[in-house]
C-alpha cells in the first residue's frame, strides 16, 4: 500500500489522527455505484482476528485510490479512509462508490467497537473527517 506524503513529512493525517498507523491489507473494488442517486455509506465488521472492516459504498472521486489508517483508543478501534493523493492537481469530473475491505492486523485482540471515518481530498473545504458509522461485536 502506498502512504500519502506531503512534502516528504509522512502521512497527511487530520488533527487527532497523528498517531494512527497505516493499514497494510486494503483492497479497493472498482467503481460500482452512482453517488448522485440513493446510496448508503456504511461499515460492516467481522471481529474475528484479524479484524475485517468493510466500508460499503464509499463515496470518492472516480479513479481515486484510497488508503486507510487505524488508531486505537483503549479497546476501541478507529479507522480513517482517505485518498492516497490528498493534494491532486487535476481531478475527474465524477464521483464513484467503492467497497473497501481492510484487515486490521495492527489491533491485537477483539475491539469493543469499530468507528469508521472518511476524509476527501484537500480540494474540499473544510476537509475534516466525516463519521460514517460504528459496529460492535
Amino acid at each position: 500500500m502506498i502512504i500519502s506524503t506531503f512534502f516528504g513529512c509522512g502521512p497527511d493525517l487530520p488533527e487527532g489522527w497523528e498517531d494512527a498507523v497505516p493499514i497494510a491489507d486494503l483492497v479497493q473494488q472498482e467503481c460500482a455505484g452512482n453517488p448522485y442517486e440513493d446510496y448508503d455509506e456504511r461499515v460492516e465488521v467481522d471481529f474475528t482476528a484479524p479484524v475485517e472492516v468493510v466500508y460499503r459504498e464509499a463515496h470518492f472521486r472516480c479513479e481515486q485510490d484510497v488508503e486507510a489508517f487505524a488508531r486505537i483508543d483503549g479497546t476501541a478501534l478507529g479507522v480513517l479512509v482517505q485518498p492516497v493523493d490528498l493534494h491532486p492537481n487535476v481531478v475527474p469530473d465524477c464521483d464513484c462508490l467503492y467497497d473497501v475491505t481492510m484487515h486490521v492486523a495492527e489491533f491485537d485482540g477483539v475491539p469493543s467497537e469499530v468507528e469508521l471515518w472518511r476524509r476527501w481530498d484537500a480540494l474540499n473545504e473544510p476537509n475534516d473527517p466525516v463519521f460514517i458509522g460504528t459496529a460492535a461485536p
